[in-house]
C-alpha cells in the first residue's frame, strides 16, 4: 500500500498514524508544501491531510494551500480514499464544494462526540470510541450530499462524501506532541477554555495507552477499507 501523508509544519507529525501504517505495512511518504517541498506526482493508494496552525481559507498568506487542495480535488475525482485531520478535514470540506471558515471560537480539550444515525453505523468511526480531543477554532460548512457522521454542541465534527473521510479531533495526538505543540504557541488557549494545561498533559500522559490503541484502530480501519 502507498500512502501519502501531507504534514503541514514541523510540529504536525504522523503521531499514532506512524504506528498504524507500520502495522499495516504500508509504504508511505510525507509530504509537506509548507517547508517548500514539490507537490507529488502520480496516483496513491490513500492519501491523509493532517491538521496546522493555518486555516484552510489563508491562500493569501500561504499560497501552496491552493496547490495542495488542487491536488485533493483531482485524487477525490479518481476515488482515492482522502482522510482529513483538523485542518485537513476542513480542506476536504473546501475540495468536495463546501467551505472552511473561522469558527466562533475555540474547541480545546477532551470531548464527547455525538454520532448521527450514519456516524452510528460507521465501523472505522465506531473506533474513536469514548473521548476524543480537539484543538481547533476552524470550522467547516458542508454541501448538500456529504453525509455529517459526529458533531459537539459547537461544532460538525466528523463526514464522508464519496472517498473522502473528514475528522475534526486529533487522533494522532501523542504527549509529545502535545508538548512541543503548547512550548510553541503557549497555553493561552487552554486557559481561556477554564482548563489547567498541567491537568490537561497529565490527563494525556495518563491515558496514553488508551488513546494510541484508539487512533491505531481508527487509522488501522480506514487504511484496511
Amino acid at each position: 500500500m502507498k500512502v501519502l501523508v501531507f504534514a503541514h509544519g514541523p510540529l504536525v507529525t504522523p503521531g499514532w498514524l506512524g504506528d498504524a501504517l507500520a502495522e499495516v505495512g504500508a509504504d508511505f511518504e510525507v509530504v509537506d508544501l509548507s517547508i517548500g517541498d514539490p507537490l507529488p506526482s502520480g496516483r496513491w493508494d490513500k492519501v491523509v491531510v493532517m491538521g496546522g496552525h493555518m486555516g484552510a481559507y489563508d491562500a493569501d498568506s500561504h499560497p501552496w494551500l491552493v496547490a495542495e487542495k488542487g491536488f485533493l480535488k483531482e485524487q477525490l475525482a479518481h476515488d482515492t480514499p482522502v482522510l482529513g485531520v483538523c485542518l485537513g478535514a476542513q480542506l476536504l470540506a473546501d475540495a468536495i464544494g463546501g467551505r472552511a471558515h473561522l469558527g466562533d471560537g475555540k474547541e480545546v480539550g477532551f470531548l464527547e462526540l455525538e454520532r448521527t444515525a450514519a456516524g452510528e453505523a460507521d465501523p472505522t468511526l465506531a473506533a474513536l470510541d469514548g473521548t476524543v480531543v480537539a484543538y481547533h477554532q476552524d470550522t467547516f460548512e458542508l454541501p448538500e450530499d456529504a453525509e455529517l457522521l459526529a458533531f459537539t454542541s459547537r461544532y460538525p465534527h466528523a463526514f464522508r462524501h464519496g472517498s473522502a473521510l473528514g475528522v475534526q479531533s486529533h487522533p494522532e495526538l501523542t504527549p509529545e506532541m502535545w508538548a512541543g505543540w503548547m512550548e510553541e504557541h503557549g497555553t493561552a488557549d487552554l486557559e481561556r477554555a477554564g482548563i489547567d494545561p498541567a491537568a490537561f498533559a497529565q490527563r494525556l500522559a495518563d491515558e496514553k495507552e488508551r488513546l494510541r490503541a484508539q487512533a491505531v484502530a481508527f487509522f488501522r480501519s480506514w487504511l484496511e477499507e
